[in-house]
C-alpha cells in the first residue's frame, strides 16, 4: 500500500488589482498632501444629476450674480456637499449650436465673413464652459462671474506671454527640430515652461484677491487654464487651414482635459498651503504643492509626449483625462472637508 503524502497547505491567492482598489489607494495616498486622510468617493450620477432636470432662467441668473458683496453666502450657509452643477452643460450647448451655425453658414452660403465667428466659438466652447462648471462647484460662492471673467482673458492672455518669454530659454532636441516629434525631454520642457507660466498668473489673481480656500483657488487656477486654452486653440484653428474643422473638434474634447484642469490643480494645491496666510512665493517650493504641480506638469509632458506605449492615439488623451479629473475630485474633496472644519469650529 503506497503511504500517504502529506498534503501541502494552501497558499492564499494574492489579491488582485481592481481598478476600484487601484483609485481607493491613488485618492487616499493624494489626500495625504492636502492635509485630508482616506481615499475619495465621488458619485458622478449624482454630481450631475441636475444636468438632465428642466431648469428655469431665474435658477441660471442667481448662479450667476453669485460673489458680490450682497450676494455672497455666510459661511453657516455654505454647503459642504458635492455640489450639482448644471449651468455649464447649458453653456456647452449654445457654444454647440452657434459652432453649427456659424460652419452652415461657411459651407452652405460660402461665407468666408463665419470663419472669424467659427475659430473663436470652437476655440472657446470647451474651455469657457468647463470654467463655469468650477464657478458652480464653488461652493463659497465668494468670487463674481466678473472677476472669472476678467481672470480668463487678462489672466490667459498673460500666462501665454509669460510662456512665450520662457520658451526663450528653452533649446529643444535635434530630432525634434528635424521630426516635429517630441522625446521626452523636450515634452517635460514644455510642461514645465507652460504650467510655470499659468501658476505665476494665478498666483498673482490669487494675491489680489487674497482668496483662502481650496475650492477659491480651483476656480482661479480653472479661470487662467481656460483663457490659456481658449487662446491657444484659437490660434491652432486659425492656422489650421482646410482642417479647421477637425482640428476644432479635436481640441474642443481633448481641451475637458488639458490647460483648464492642470491649472486649477496649481491653484487648489497652492491653497492648500496658503490658506488664511497671505501669499509668499515661498509657498510655491512647499513639498504639498510642488506633489500636485509635479503632476500636472507630468500630464501635460505626457500629453505632447508620443508615448511608446500609448502612442499618439485618443486612448492616451482619454486616460489622461481621467487621471487630471481623479485629482481634481482629490481637491475637490479636501475644498469640501475644509468648509465642514471651518463650520465645525465656528458653531
Amino acid at each position: 500500500m503506497t503511504p500517504t503524502q502529506p498534503t501541502q497547505p494552501t497558499q492564499p491567492a494574492a489579491p488582485q488589482a481592481t481598478p476600484s482598489s487601484l483609485y481607493a489607494a491613488a485618492t487616499e495616498s493624494l489626500s495625504h498632501y492636502t492635509g485630508e486622510t482616506g481615499n475619495v468617493s465621488v458619485n458622478l450620477s449624482d454630481l450631475f444629476s441636475q444636468v438632465f432636470k428642466h431648469h428655469s432662467k431665474d435658477e441660471a441668473e442667481e448662479i450667476f450674480i453669485a460673489g458680490t458683496k450682497t450676494t455672497t453666502p455666510p459661511l453657516s450657509a455654505v454647503s459642504d456637499e458635492w455640489a450639482k452643477p448644471w449651468l455649464f452643460s447649458r453653456i456647452l450647448c449654445g457654444f454647440l449650436i452657434a459652432f453649427i451655425a456659424l460652419l452652415y453658414m461657411a459651407t452652405q452660403f460660402d461665407n468666408d465673413n463665419a470663419i472669424p465667428g467659427l475659430i473663436l466659438v470652437g476655440a472657446f466652447a470647451v474651455p469657457f464652459s468647463g470654467l463655469v462648471f468650477f464657478f458652480e462647484a464653488n461652493a463659497f460662492k465668494n468670487i463674481s462671474l466678473f472677476q472669472v471673467i476678467k481672470i480668463f482673458f487678462i489672466g490667459g492672455i498673460f500666462s501665454l506671454l509669460i510662456t512665450l518669454f520662457l520658451y526663450e530659454f528653452v533649446h529643444f532636441s535635434f530630432y525634434s527640430q528635424m521630426t516635429g516629434n517630441l522625446e521626452l525631454r523636450d515634452a517635460v520642457s514644455i510642461g514645465v515652461v507652460e504650467e510655470l507660466g499659468k501658476v505665476l498668473i494665478t498666483s498673482y489673481f490669487i494675491s489680489q484677491l487674497n482668496v483662502s480656500h481650496i475650492l477659491d483657488g480651483m476656480l482661479v487656477g480653472a479661470s487662467v487654464g481656460a483663457g490659456f486654452a481658449a487662446f491657444e486653440t484659437a490660434g491652432y484653428i486659425y492656422r489650421a487651414g482646410n482642417d479647421l474643422v477637425s482640428v476644432a473638434i479635436v481640441r474642443g474634447w481633448t481641451a475637458v482635459g488639458g490647460h483648464l484642469v492642470w491649472a486649477a490643480i496649481a491653484g487648489g494645491a497652492l491653497l492648500v498651503v496658503k490658506r488664511e496666510k497671505p501669499f509668499r512665493f515661498s509657498q510655491l517650493l512647499d513639498s504639498r504643492f510642488l506633489i500636485f504641480f509635479a503632476l500636472a506638469i507630468a500630464l501635460h509632458a505626457v500629453w505632447d509626449w508620443d508615448l511608446p506605449i500609448l502612442g499618439s492615439g485618443y486612448s492616451k488623451y482619454i486616460l489622461l483625462i481621467i487621471v487630471a479629473w481623479i485629482i481634481v475630485f482629490v481637491l475637490m474633496n479636501a475644498g469640501l472637508k475644509e468648509i465642514a472644519r471651518l463650520k465645525h469650529t465656528a458653531s
